[in-house]
This record gives structure tokens, C-alpha cells and sequence, in this order.
């Protein structure tokens, strides 16, 4: 069945994975059923392309590399970029410290750490058992196709003590358009991996998405808490209904894009 074309956007989009996935698999499938929706919806549709466990430097240099053959496949100037979790900080490096923001007209974040996570911070703790782990997970995802894994490094960009230094270096590029969007899990939750984290790290770090508060999520505009989904859910892990419309909810914010004039 044919849709109104109410999503196709004056720029292309990017999709920006987090952390521990590629658009392939990994801790989970991101994006699910997301951008068959969108294309749908007549969105022009393109993945960041970033290593799993790598750090935000070099997620925003294979960042980058999409970009530019971005440009060359859609004979566009500028691109949107759509970012969950990490995949926020990686865009946010690409066009502060790599001088992209030329080339970016939008940043929207979703559940991106800006402020840090204490669940990173608290599993640093773990060390060197955490240390033991991250040399063994860098070989996997080495084998697995990650081209520069550090996974320890990974995680200590996450904290709340290395963010806070991030925001100071990384200021905003007046010529791109920010919003950024928090979750928590809400009752009843049925993604049982999230409430799990949840669990172990609340109070300390507080009401979540299971991973981001949504006070870290803050950045730009902050368009509000989505109630009753998790950290892998908005990105449609699970690729099935949750009680959340996540598909509904993309549309609806590419279709602002476009009304945008993005």
C-alpha cells in the first residue's frame, strides 16, 4: 500500500547507532523496523556505519566517511542526522571538533548520555575485572569487523566526569538546528534486560530508560521523557510493539523535519 511521501526530507537522513551494536547486531539490531517505515513515508535513508565498541573520536571519523558519501550519492550540500545513545556524542564531535557542522542541518538525539551515565561510572568500578573483559571484548569485535574497538575507553566517555570536560570543548555550531528527546522505562516494561539494569543501578543513578536518564538526555532543544520505553526499545530492538508506538513516533518527527524546512 503506497504512503503520502510526508516524510521526505529537504536534506537526507543519517541513523546513528550506539553503543555495542552495529547496524548488523550486536548487544541488539537497531533501527528494527524504523527505517522501512520511513522510506515508506518517501525518507531518504542512510546508516552511520560506526564501529560497536569504538571510541566517540573514531565513531565520528567512520561518521564522517558516511557524510561525505552521502553528499556525492544525493548531490546535497547538507544531511539530518538522527543519533541514539553514543551515536549523539560521536555527531556531536564530527561537527564541533571536525568542522562537519557545515555539512549537518539538524542533530537529533535520543536517550545520548550529554551529561554522562552513572552506569558507566559505576561498572568502571568494576576494575581490572572490567579491564580483563574490555581487552577480551576489543578481540571479538576486532574478528567481528570493528576497526579501532576500546571498549575501555568507550566507557569512560560515558562518565559524568569525562562529559562534563566534552561540553566544555565542544560547543554548539550556530548553523545546526539541536533537539534531543529522554525516555524511562515506566511500569510494566516488558524489555526485561532494561529493567534489569534499572533495578541495579536505581536510586544511585536515578529514573531511566534502563541506560540515560532523562536529564543527561538534555541538549538543544529538549523536546520532553518518552513514558513506558527503554534505552533498546527506542530503537525498535525488539522489532515488535511495546505499548510505545515507535514507528508512529519516528514519522512524526521526520515529518517536523520536513515541516522545518530540513
Amino acid at each position: 500500500m503506497s504512503r503520502k511521501p510526508d516524510c521526505k526530507t529537504r536534506y537526507p537522513i543519517l541513523l546513528a547507532h550506539g553503543l555495542g551494536v552495529t547496524e548488523h547486531g550486536g548487544l541488539y539490531v537497531p533501527w528494527g523496523r524504523v527505517p522501512d517505515v520511513l522510506r515508506a513515508h518517501g525518507a531518504q535513508i542512510c546508516f552511520g556505519g560506526q564501529d560497536a565498541w569504538g571510541s566517540i573520536e573514531t565513531g565520528a571519523a567512520q561518521l564522517a566517511e558516511t557524510v561525505r558519501n552521502m553528499l556525492r550519492l544525493y548531490d546535497c550540500g547538507r544531511i539530518n542526522i538522527i543519533a541514539h545513545s553514543k551515536g549523539g556524542l560521536e555527531a556531536r564531535h564530527l561537527i564541533s571538533a571536525m568542522g562537519y557542522g557545515k555539512y549537518v542541518a539538524s542533530l537529533t538525539m535520543l536517550s545520548t548520555p550529554n551529561h554522562g551515565s552513572r552506569v558507566a561510572e559505576l561498572l568502571l568500578y568494576a576494575r581490572p575485572g572490567i579491564a580483563v573483559w574490555a581487552r577480551g571484548n576489543d578481540a571479538w569485535w576486532r574478528r567481528g569487523g570493528d576497526q579501532k574497538p576500546d571498549t575501555l575507553r568507550a566507557g569512560q566517555q560515558l562518565t559524568p566526569a569525562y562529559l562534563e570536560t566534552f561540553n566544555r570543548t565542544h560547543p554548539d555550531a550556530n548553523c545546526v538546528y539541536y533537539q534531543s528527546w529522554g525516555a524511562r522505562l515506566g511500569k510494566n516494561n516488558t524489555d526485561a534486560a532494561m529493567r534489569l539494569t534499572h533495578a541495579l543501578f536505581y536510586p544511585t543513578h536515578g529514573d531511566s530508560d534502563g541506560l540515560v536518564t532523562s536529564q543527561s538526555a538534555r541538549w538543544g532543544r529538549y523536546r520532553g521523557t518518552l513514558v513506558g520505553v527503554s534505552h533498546q526499545q527506542l530503537v525498535d530492538a525488539q522489532g515488535v510493539d511495546c505499548g510505545f508506538d515507535v514507528r508512529g513516533f519516528y514519522v512524526r518527527l521526520v515529518q517536523e523535519l520536513v515541516q522545518q524546512g530540513f
